[in-house]
């Protein structure tokens, strides 16, 4: 039996990157999971895979910018099966094209974005299940935020600012909902994605340099490295953690 055996989980942009791996290691340690994905192709794509495996999966096409569509989503997740007692935001609003843009640069589309995303997504989603994580008795919350923003790295000014908005609002809500019976914690991942795959390979010698930068000299696997935490903070082990922010990124930041 898994440890999260009997739980349902709401995973945000849960069929691609960190999302998919998250998504995978959740439905292999029991839980069903509910996968709010904007993309058509990964959506359905990553429920077979999931069902395949002999776990419970759903596809919800989900905008995350979209108040009715995350409203929508919770909704459908209870209908479903019948409780919520994990919400991970991890849907994001980077783009390839958005990285590295100096301060000056950003323009106020990618400022929309980002903030649709990143802090009003999250945000719909904690208060519309807040509800449903109190009534499980032992509800989680799992925000994904960076170390772009947690060390104020240049060229990522408003995925960052986005980022920390997200962090800090995790905080608050981790103190104001412990009573509630609801642990809220924060990863800030290092993950070898599709998008950091096209990066590499398109900047080979700012791929390389940044990989200097981390202690263990590779990137995370999406559903090993960065999943299994996941796990951890979702299961029995981390009943005692809330307002935590671990860096699950090979030593890219050191806090020891």
């Amino acid at each position: 039996m898994g440890v999260l055996e009997g739980k349902v989980a709401i995973v945000t942009g849960g069929a691609r990157g960190v999302g998919r791996g998250i998504s995978l290691a959740f439905a292999k340690e029991g839980a069903t999971v509910v996968m709010a994905e904007i993309d058509t192709q990964t959506g359905p794509a990553t429920e077979a895979e999931i069902r395949a495996l002999g776990h419970a999966a759903l596809w919800v096409a989900c905008d995350v910018t979209k108040k009715t569509d995350v409203e929508a989503t919770v909704d459908r997740a209870v209908s479903e099966f019948g409780r919520l007692d994990i919400l991970v935001n991890c849907a994001t609003g980077a783009r390839p094209d958005t990285a590295f843009r100096t301060f000056l640069e950003h323009t106020d589309d990618q400022i929309e974005l980002q903030l649709g995303v990143e802090v009003w997504g999250a945000f719909w989603f904690m208060q519309k299940s807040h509800p449903h994580l109190k009534a499980s008795g032992d509800g989680r919350v799992i925000n994904l935020c960076s170390m772009a923003g947690s060390e104020r790295q240049p060229g990522f000014m408003i995925y960052g600012a986005a980022k920390e908005a997200l962090r800090s609002m995790s905080g608050v809500a981790a103190k104001e909902w412990g009573t509630d019976g609801i642990h809220v914690n924060v990863l800030c991942p290092t993950a070898d994605t599709e998008a950091t795959k096209r990066f590499r390979e398109e900047n080979p010698e700012a791929a390389a340099q940044a990989l200097q930068g981390v202690a263990l000299e590779r990137w995370g696997d999406c559903e090993d490295d960065i999943g299994r935490v996941a796990v951890f903070l979702a299961g029995p082990d981390s009943s005692f953690m809330t307002g935590q922010t671990l860096h699950v990124d090979g030593g890219a930041v050191i806090r020891a």
